[in-house]
């Protein structure tokens, strides 16, 4: 068994999108877990973790996975806890960091975000903004194929 102390954990979201890695990060009630959510309930995302995401080096991989107790819960604004399929660990691949509308570029230019001694491509994204969930199935497609801040 893994001792979490060993471990760094974040206050975010993680999600399995396009078979991509996705860690999502932001302010409190920036919109992580409705972002999540949004992924999940249209069959577009595998939750692995809600609220705190324990990331682990391995090598030149991050991996992420939730709390042992927080394995697949996540807390949803006005519904409560609900348990969902999860998978974990999952290697991540792409940050998206949810900020204001105002603060999302136009044509952003590559961005990473380090973690661990990792970087990994960073992505800004409105989380409130009813299309945030269809731009991340887009930016984990566009990783795939390497075309990610070609703007």
């Amino acid at each position: 068994m893994t001792n979490l102390q060993d471990n760094p954990s974040l206050h975010g979201n993680c999600l399995l999108v396009n078979e991509i890695g996705v860690l999502i990060l932001g302010e409190p009630a920036s919109g992580k877990t409705g972002l999540a959510f949004s992924m999940i309930n249209s069959g577009r995302g595998t939750l692995v973790a809600d609220d705190q995401v324990i990331i682990e080096r391995v090598h030149k991989i991050l991996m992420a996975q939730p709390p042992e107790a927080l394995q697949g819960l996540m807390q949803i604004h006005g519904i409560g806890i609900v348990t969902f399929d999860y998978l974990a660990p999952v290697p991540l691949h792409l940050i998206v960091e949810l900020v204001r509308h105002a603060e999302v570029p136009l044509v952003p230019e590559k961005s990473e975000k380090e973690i661990q001694g990792l970087s990994l491509p960073l992505l800004k994204l409105a989380g409130h903004d009813a299309s945030s969930a269809d731009k991340l199935w887009l930016a984990t497609d566009l990783l795939k194929k390497e075309m990610l801040f070609n703007g």
